[in-house]
């Protein structure tokens, strides 16, 4: 009788290990397909945000819809958003636009970066006859 008891005891414990609950399983996997998604949005117009920008105390916001953001760093790499690496890629890319008068570009360099390379991505905005170029700053 007693072991009776004890077998039948066993076999309810082991009912109940094989119970899994899945629910809980995939309400887990979403939260971090939705985490890795929300993620990847926003880490590559981030790419270059530990840029330290150079300061002005005569700095105006501008008010532009769609502007095309260069970024150098302080190294000289250029690294243009939604086009690519170096200055052969920007050079390439304002080839193809055709309404160039409208094309607002904002070069975001860091304040450490030489004259030199923000000079560099200048010249080529101005051989391809962009014409509306900021830089980007932060106040005093």
């Amino acid at each position: 009788m007693k072991r009776q008891r004890l077998l039948s005891m066993l076999e309810e414990t082991e009912q109940e290990k094989e119970e899994i609950q899945i629910i809980p399983m995939i309400d887990i996997m979403l939260f971090l397909l939705t985490f890795f998604i929300l993620y990847t949005l926003n880490v590559f117009p981030m790419l270059f945000q530990n840029l330290k920008l150079p300061t002005s105390s005569t700095l105006e916001t501008a008010q532009v819809k769609e502007p095309l953001k260069v970024y150098i760093s302080k190294d000289g790499d250029v690294e243009t958003e939604k086009v690519g690496r170096g200055i052969q890629a920007l050079r390439s890319h304002l080839k193809g636009i055709t309404q160039k008068d409208q094309l607002v570009v904002v070069i975001v360099a860091d304040r450490d970066a030489k004259a030199q390379h923000l000079m560099n991505v200048i010249d080529v905005l101005k051989e391809e006859g962009i014409s509306k170029i900021a830089i980007a700053g932060e106040r005093k």
